[in-house]
């Protein structure tokens, strides 16, 4: 990586200790924690305990009732999915995005959580196993930036199913991507019903021309065609989201249970978090 790209990253953990410092965050975690324990030790049961928490096991084995202790997690586990399709390479979304993870990743690091990196296609370019610190964050940006994608498609079932396979306890699940093409509503849904999910929807201005013959050539087929982007079905069949569809998409992912941010790329990528943070403590508490 080179150095002077390095710094502009690190530039970034300074905007991340406004984060980790904001009381906002709290509420990022506390979706999570209380959800995730983690077993300390065994104790005899003392009439009025719970006897769900009776181990049976060590019960058969002392012959004496034996209750399972735990202790709350102080850490969380954030799960990142990056979009690496061709569609992201258009204008600014791909660099935008990097941006924002980096953000997000120096939030983690900050906040001694542990996170992963998985970037996909229509299929699992790279996954990147949980950890903590800043050496797990250098690592993820240098796959970030680094890899050669096999696939300029985007399906999103790869990587609902990668996330299904892998995650087994409650986590924080995000995914930035421009949702070029079928979202897979059902699935995303089921993993809202499972962990804490924030859909972030990248989008770039000039992708949207306003009516109108333009010759585009969708960037992940290499098909070119005359498009009049005034006509729905057409830029439906591209692949694109009209504003209608974008609120639309954002309203099913809240009644299925996750989180939906829009970024344009004009956007500040630290404001936008800091408005999505507000706006999630607010619905958290009505």
């Amino acid at each position: 990586m080179e150095e002077k790209l390095r710094q502009k990253l690190r530039s970034l953990e300074i905007k991340a200790r406004q984060l980790a410092d904001n009381r906002l965050v709290g509420e990022w975690k506390s979706n999570v924690l209380g959800q995730g324990l983690e077993f300390r030790d065994l104790r005899d049961y003392v009439p009025g305990d719970d006897i769900r928490r009776l181990d049976w096991k060590a019960t058969a084995r002392t012959g004496k009732p034996q209750l399972r202790q735990f202790q709350e997690e102080r850490q969380q586990t954030i799960h990142l999915g990056l979009d690496l399709s061709a569609s992201m390479d258009f204008g600014d979304k791909l660099q935008y995005s990097r941006e924002l993870l980096t953000l997000i990743g120096w939030t983690a690091v900050l906040q001694k959580d542990r996170f992963a990196l998985t970037g996909f296609t229509d299929k699992i370019e790279f996954s990147r196993s949980p950890s903590r610190g800043e050496a797990q964050l250098w690592s993820s940006l240098q796959d970030i930036f680094s890899h050669e994608t096999q696939s300029k498609k985007t399906s999103f079932k790869s990587l609902w199913r990668h996330f299904f396979q892998i995650l087994n306890h409650k986590s924080t699940v995000i995914v930035i991507s421009d949702f070029y093409g079928d979202p897979d509503l059902p699935s995303l849904k089921a993993l809202a019903q499972r962990h804490d999910l924030w859909i972030i929807h990248i989008t770039d201005p000039r992708e949207f021309a306003q009516g109108g013959l333009v010759n585009l050539m969708d960037s992940e087929t290499g098909e070119k065609k005359w498009v009049d982007t005034s006509q729905k079905k057409e830029n439906h069949r591209m692949g694109f989201m009209s504003e209608e569809e974008r609120i639309r998409f954002s309203l099913e992912i809240r009644r299925g249970g996750g989180w939906y941010a829009h970024f344009p790329v004009t956007r500040d990528p630290f404001s936008g978090l800091m408005e999505f943070l507000k706006t999630r403590e607010r619905l958290l508490h009505v």
